[in-house]
């Protein structure tokens, strides 16, 4: 690797915006799941959630609301491992690579578990829209 530095911060943020898609996408499934809800309820009960209701819900709220419209439980799963991870690299992993506390050793390591992070990120990624075509899919027409 020549520059391990540089690599590290272009696959933190990379990983950084693929948490950010994470997060659209499941605003998306919610969003619609609360509309389908809401015509199969046809008026016989008020329903007023929606998208709104979750715009501004951190990734743990957005895995909660999705695992009780979802019922893909091995993709909750691989999600809410995640999540913990998720909240590493956005509020630690660039301090490592910055002036006086660089360590290129940490930063060769972290790089290394980044790499099979980013994997499984865009793996999950990949499964939520799967789900969320499926959703789509499934109430076509209504």
């Amino acid at each position: 690797m020549a520059d391990v530095r540089e690599s590290y911060k272009a696959m933190t943020l990379r990983i950084l915006s693929n948490f950010q898609l994470l997060e659209l996408t499941l605003k998306l499934y919610i969003g619609r799941a609360y509309e389908l809800i809401g015509l199969s309820l046809n008026g016989r009960m008020h329903f007023d959630y929606s998208v709104a209701d979750v715009e501004n819900f951190p990734l743990e709220r957005l895995l909660n609301v999705f695992g009780k419209l979802n019922g893909n439980r091995e993709l909750l799963e691989r999600l809410n491992k995640l999540r913990a991870q998720r909240n590493h690299v956005a509020h630690e992993s660039l301090i490592i690579v910055m002036g006086t506390i660089y360590d290129k050793e940490v930063v060769q390591k972290k790089h290394g578990e980044f790499f099979y992070l980013e994997d499984e990120l865009t793996e999950c990624l990949d499964l939520v829209v799967e789900e969320t075509k499926a959703l789509h899919s499934g109430f076509a027409g209504k």
